[in-house]
């Protein structure tokens, strides 16, 4: 009986299809980010600007993307991002404007801000894995560093939750 190793069978992604799942995935981050930024806005001014810098590093994330693909010749028409699916809404209880208005619902979206996050450093490591474009991992693994660096600084703020009582509207 072969070993399990040697029937498992690997998803290998060519270039096109790799760039297209990870500006499609970045989309996606960056939209999800302008939310938050946009959600935590009355509730803590601090964290709203650390939304919006961490959507900031999506939009340069994005555009390392763009160059990787002329770079590698697979766009025929610029990415207007156009081709992306709708971003998939928050899962926290919001208020009607989308905006956090209490501590239990700051912690609640923080805590689902660094699972979001972790996920998205997962799904780079996994085309990493699926890339059969070995001249794309230096790209792939600058930006998983990335990720874990977002990972840690969500993971941060929500370990001084504390603070966020205190901080609230004053940030």
């Amino acid at each position: 009986m072969p070993t399990p190793s040697a029937t498992a069978a690997r998803l290998v992604f060519q270039c096109d299809e790799l760039l297209a799942l990870a500006k499609a995935h970045e989309g996606d981050e960056l939209a999800r980010y302008r939310r938050l930024a946009f959600g935590f806005l009355t509730f803590n001014t601090a964290i709203s600007r650390l939304m919006a810098s961490l959507g900031i590093e999506c939009e340069k994330r994005l555009d390392t993307l763009r160059h990787a693909a002329r770079q590698q010749e697979t766009e025929a028409t610029p990415f207007d991002g156009s081709d992306r699916r709708p971003a998939v809404e928050t899962r926290h209880a919001a208020s009607p404007f989308g905006f956090i208005s209490h501590y239990g619902m700051a912690i609640d979206t923080l805590h689902q801000a660094v699972a979001d996050a972790d996920y998205s450093r997962r799904f780079y490591e996994h085309l990493q894995m699926a890339s059969a474009v070995p001249a794309f991992h230096p790209t792939l693994t600058a930006i998983i560093k990335q990720k874990r660096a977002e990972c840690d600084v969500l993971q941060e703020y929500l370990s001084s939750s504390d603070d966020l009582r205190y901080r609230a509207s004053v940030g």
